[in-house]
């Protein structure tokens, strides 16, 4: 009993630390990522890995310089780590495994606190990414264009639901 209470608590203790990390990133905060995010979307469903490090590149770039509300810098190494990876991506392969990271720190944000609208975001997801255990990502329009199969299988995806509506 005593095992499950603790394991009980640490959750609570996680969760509560990661709701606070999620209320200090403001809507304008996620605008200055939403671009170069959608750059790594394209890049990988063109299979182009320039394309794809030059958007991982700037969405670091972003994180770095978007300043919070009262002028300080926000820090989420949980974005800043796949976008690392992506960038010293060896091969598409490499850059898509750390794309979904990427999605899955990204997506709870946006859900949670959203944008400011100024562009239409829809979350989609292929049931056969990654040996059919399934993956989502974000792009900014309902034409399906899959950044982890590229070009093999452009199309193959559905959209699940709209996140931010374009004001």
């Amino acid at each position: 009993m005593k095992d499950l209470l603790s394991t009980v608590f640490a959750f609570c203790l996680t969760a509560i630390t990661a709701f606070a990390h999620v209320d200090a990133i403001k809507p304008y905060f996620l605008d200055n990522l939403v671009e170069p995010y959608l750059t790594i979307q394209k890049g990988l469903a063109a299979d182009d890995l320039k394309a794809t490090q030059t958007g991982a590149a700037n969405f670091l770039i972003a994180m770095r310089f978007a300043p919070g509300e009262d002028g300080a810098h926000h820090d989420a190494h949980e974005l800043s780590e796949p976008a690392t990876k992506i960038v010293d991506a060896d091969d598409l392969e490499a850059a898509r495994r750390a794309f979904l990271v990427l999605t899955n720190d990204m997506l709870p944000l946006i859900t949670h606190v959203g944008t400011t609208g100024k562009t239409p975001l829809y979350v989609a997801h292929c049931p056969m990414a990654f040996s059919n255990t399934g993956a989502d990502w974000i792009q900014s329009d309902e034409a399906i264009a899959n950044p982890y199969f590229g070009a093999s299988m452009f199309s193959c995806g559905a959209i699940k639901q709209q996140v931010a509506v374009s004001k």
